[in-house]
């Protein structure tokens, strides 16, 4: 898989090609985002070696990426969600390769390290996250055992805790999964 430091946009309302935005800190792969109105941020995987790097940018001005912080647990292909206000990063495999159920979260107006809010049901990494009305949901992936998973946990992202089991896919699938609301339902 190949690593990039390139970030790009499109403006939603209009058809067309993506136009540079600028550049991340690093090589980044298997790392997740989320967004406020206000900033975008970038988490976890770095080349440079930086497996527990935030990042952010500002969505109304091009420019390159700043440091943010860091999240409690370095890793890659892990899942994030937000509200208008706060991230939830869960999931992922960590630097010796072995999956986590760790769940971390950050105030998106302020920069600083990532606080630990609790975990998913089971370990989660290639899964989708998607967000809506104060909950986020962390959907399938692979689980213990590399096996695919149809899991759907959920959390209220103004609380801290560990995630509750919201339901199953229809299918289990992971490798890129992906997922995202218009806040009345998830994709």
């Amino acid at each position: 898989m190949a690593s990039v430091n390139i970030i790009q946009y499109v403006t939603i309302a209009s058809t067309g090609n993506a136009t540079d935005f600028g550049d991340l800190l690093s090589n980044n792969r298997g790392f997740a985002g989320s967004a406020s109105p206000t900033r975008g941020l970038f988490f976890g995987h770095g080349d440079s070696g930086q497996l527990n790097l935030i990042q952010y940018i500002t969505i109304a001005s091009t420019g390159n990426a700043i440091d943010f912080g860091a999240l409690t647990v370095g890793r890659s292909f892990l899942s994030a969600s937000s509200s208008t206000t706060r991230s939830v990063i869960g999931g992922g495999k960590n630097v010796s390769n072995a999956g986590v159920n760790v769940i971390d979260y950050v105030t998106i107006a302020s920069t600083g390290n990532a606080t630990d809010f609790g975990d998913l049901t089971t370990i989660q990494q290639d899964g989708g996250s998607a967000s809506g009305n104060g909950f986020a949901v962390f959907a399938g992936g692979r689980r213990t055992g590399n096996t695919t998973s149809n899991i759907i946990d959920y959390v209220n992202i103004a609380t801290t805790g560990n995630a509750t089991d919201w339901g199953d896919l229809v299918s289990a699938a992971a490798y890129g999964v992906a997922g995202c609301s218009n806040a009345h339902g998830g994709l």
